[in-house]
């Protein structure tokens, strides 16, 4: 007698009744368990610095969406430069990626006013951030002698 229930579920014949974010959500565990060990981890590992894994985790995930998307603005890019040099078209202001990157690249403030104003909303954020990671870190210190 063969056991189905010994196979993973992607095996099983009940595998194409199950709905697109069924299958997503059982492909999802795996990392959702990572993120839940990294997460939970002792207290020598700060969660400053898990907060920074779990970005590059999230980035290395989202590759395959982020390169044919650069590979789609690069094209768009040299397609713009082409009509602009060659045949005199000129893009839409919504899609005038060549001018919105030349506009980026030379971007400067001029009013030193407002550069203090970022200065000091960065320099905010980050003390903001740092803070409730060392609270969260001091908070499961608290909570490890209190239950040991």
């Amino acid at each position: 007698m063969h056991k189905t229930w010994n196979k993973p579920f992607h095996k099983r014949k009940m595998w194409k009744t199950v709905s697109k974010p069924g299958k997503l959500v059982y492909y999802m565990q795996p990392l959702v368990e990572h993120f839940f060990d990294i997460w939970m981890q002792p207290l020598p590992f700060p969660t400053i610095l898990k907060f920074i894994y779990s970005c590059a985790v999230i980035f290395f995930i989202m590759l395959p969406i982020l390169y044919p998307l650069l590979v789609l603005l690069i094209y768009y890019g040299i397609f713009q430069y082409a009509g602009e040099q060659h045949f005199g078209l000129v893009p839409p202001d919504n899609w005038n990626l060549l001018g919105a990157a030349n506009h980026l690249w030379h971007f400067e403030v001029t009013n030193k006013k407002y550069l203090l104003f970022v200065t000091m909303y960065i320099d905010r954020y980050r003390v903001i951030i740092t803070a409730i990671s060392s609270t969260v870190d001091y908070m499961r210190m608290a909570l490890c002698f209190v239950f040991s």
